[in-house]
């Protein structure tokens, strides 16, 4: 039977979205199982540290407790910092907001759940056959940035401004996870019918994918990912080729809008959804795109004026328990 030998390290933000109101009670269950060497983390700039300290432990596991943006934060630094050969498995816990990255390729269940699973799998044979997954990070460069970002999703057009108002009406309000993020979905998706210009607010994005032609679209909605499954078990990606990087496209004015949607979200795309009636998904290894506009890594807004290079990471293993 397959299983993961060797140290096993994680690294929390307390902080994040569910770890702020239960960290006390998670740190005390790390705490307990003693093959855990567990680091907690106060600000971006421990993180260096952290990982210096953990690849000289040797770690063959590394645990990721925080959200979205701490798990690609953490991830990135340890691929530019070349610490670690072989690249440890990576476990993600859903300690942060939206934890759209681990209800993909972590730990499901709420985060006290997912901990005790987490610890139990440290504590007992930490079998692995079937439970392991690979995917690649998004490596983002914009605005002729020397130092690139990382992430597992990028969101533009009306991805924005369901963000925004996500971050002022719905998790100001304490609600987190799939919920939080189906209900902003359905107010973006309404805002967008009702030509709301909230939400409605198209931009114009130069695509380039793999070094080849170069496609100007009126974008409504832009979702790249690494990810398969998004937000409540969405799957808007059913673009052909073997890259890493999803892509898919709405652009603004298409066709048969709410029921495209759907079948797309759901994984099932109708014979609507093709570029004539203004929906495009293509998978690449490499993306370039132009734009003056916001965009959304891992939660993130990430202000572009220019060109924004995309490009798929080594492949990590992760653990999905």
């Amino acid at each position: 039977m397959s299983k993961a030998d060797g140290p096993v390290g994680l690294i929390s933000n307390p902080a994040s979205g569910h770890n702020r109101d239960q960290f006390e009670r998670i740190h005390s269950r790390i705490a307990a199982c003693p093959a855990i060497h567990h680091i907690v983390t106060h600000s971006v700039t421990d993180v260096g540290a952290a990982l210096e300290e953990l690849a000289r432990h040797q770690v063959k596991v590394l645990a990721i407790n925080g959200g979205d943006g701490t798990a690609s934060n953490i991830l990135g630094e340890m691929l530019e910092s070349g610490l670690f050969d072989p690249l440890p498995m990576i476990v993600l816990l859903p300690g942060g907001t939206a934890n759209m990255n681990a209800g993909d390729i972590g730990v499901s269940g709420s985060l006290w759940k997912a901990t005790e699973r987490f610890c139990a799998w440290c504590e007992g044979e930490r079998a692995t056959a079937g439970l392991v997954q690979v995917r690649a990070l998004m490596r983002v460069q914009a605005n002729g940035e020397t130092a690139p970002r990382y992430g597992m999703f990028l969101g533009g057009g009306a991805i924005i401004h369901g963000t925004e108002y996500a971050h002022r009406e719905v998790h100001a309000r304490g609600l987190r996870d799939d919920f939080s993020l189906a209900l902003t979905t359905l107010r973006t998706v309404w805002g967008v019918l009702r030509n709301d210009p909230a939400f409605n607010r198209h931009v114009t994005v130069e695509v380039c994918l793999d070094g080849g032609e170069v496609t100007t679209y009126d974008t409504l909605i832009l979702a790249i990912s690494t990810l398969k499954r998004l937000a409540f078990g969405m799957r808007p990606f059913w673009g052909t080729g073997p890259g890493a990087i999803r892509l898919t496209l709405f652009q603004q004015g298409c066709s048969r809008f709410v029921r495209t949607f759907v079948s797309i979200v759901r994984g099932r795309p109708n014979r609507n959804a093709v570029p004539d009636s203004g929906y495009f998904s293509h998978n690449a290894d490499s993306i370039r795109l132009h734009l003056d506009g916001k965009l959304n890594l891992d939660g993130e807004i990430l202000v572009a004026k220019g060109p924004v290079d995309i490009s798929a990471s080594a492949p990590l293993e992760f653990l999905i328990l």
